[in-house]
């Protein structure tokens, strides 16, 4: 009988969390700012001006991860920030097709395995990314009679928040999910960085992984072999 191996590794550097939550709470905020502006009863004047600077926010944020998409965590190891991480692996094909089976059967399905990004979400984040700058800069020129595509950016910037909203609701839905039905700390991950990963057998990095007397070292000597694992 083999011996199930845990191992709590860095997975999300702090400048990719800094990014990540500025992001989210500027898209709340947006949200929030959007809705009340609406109303009648408030300060329009007040929710326009934190509307428009939580988007100029959201705005430098995006440039600072387009910076991480750059910048290696070392010369070994790019990083799960690098846009290299964003590029499917040919092992991770078999996991997109069971998050979708995971999906479609409302958490019936077990859910698969994968090191730091959603695999069925790697090619969408980018184009996230997209949807957020656009969505920030027809904000800017909201009022202007620019126009793109035959749209005004009024109609653009209207048509991109609702994509964000629907991203922004899956995105919160399935991550609760998949903390429920996984065992890696996906929500805490993006808090404090670290994912537990679960498998089976022994090799000579889990004896490296033992003679390691820092939490860095473990780090460094494991991710390779846990990523290929994962994908087995």
């Amino acid at each position: 009988m083999q011996q199930e191996n845990i191992r709590y590794i860095l997975v999300w550097s702090g400048w990719l969390r800094l990014s990540h939550w500025l992001i989210a709470a500027g898209v709340l905020f947006q949200i929030l700012s959007a809705w009340a502006i609406k109303l009648d009863e408030i300060n329009y004047e007040f929710w326009l001006d934190w509307h428009l600077i939580s988007g100029q926010v959201i705005l430098i944020t995006l440039a600072l991860r387009l910076l991480l998409l750059f910048i290696p965590v070392s010369a070994s190891q790019p990083g799960s920030s690098n846009w290299r991480a964003f590029i499917p692996e040919r092992s991770q094909l078999q996991a997109m097709v069971q998050m979708i089976k995971f999906y479609l059967s409302l958490a019936r399905f077990p859910l698969p395995n994968w090191y730091a990004h959603n695999p069925i979400w790697v090619p969408v984040y980018p184009i996230l990314f997209l949807i957020l700058a656009g969505c920030s800069i027809t904000g800017v020129l909201y009022n202007s009679s620019h126009v793109f595509l035959q749209q005004s950016m009024f109609e653009l910037h209207g048509a991109l928040a609702g994509l964000i909203i629907i991203f922004s609701i899956f995105h919160i839905t399935t991550a609760f999910l998949h903390d429920l039905k996984g065992k890696g700390a996906f929500i805490s991950a993006m808090i404090n960085g670290y994912r537990y990963f679960h498998y089976t057998g022994a090799n000579k990095t889990d004896e490296n992984l033992q003679n390691s007397q820092t939490k860095d070292q473990a780090v460094h000597i494991s991710v390779d072999s846990i990523k290929k694992t994962i994908h087995k």
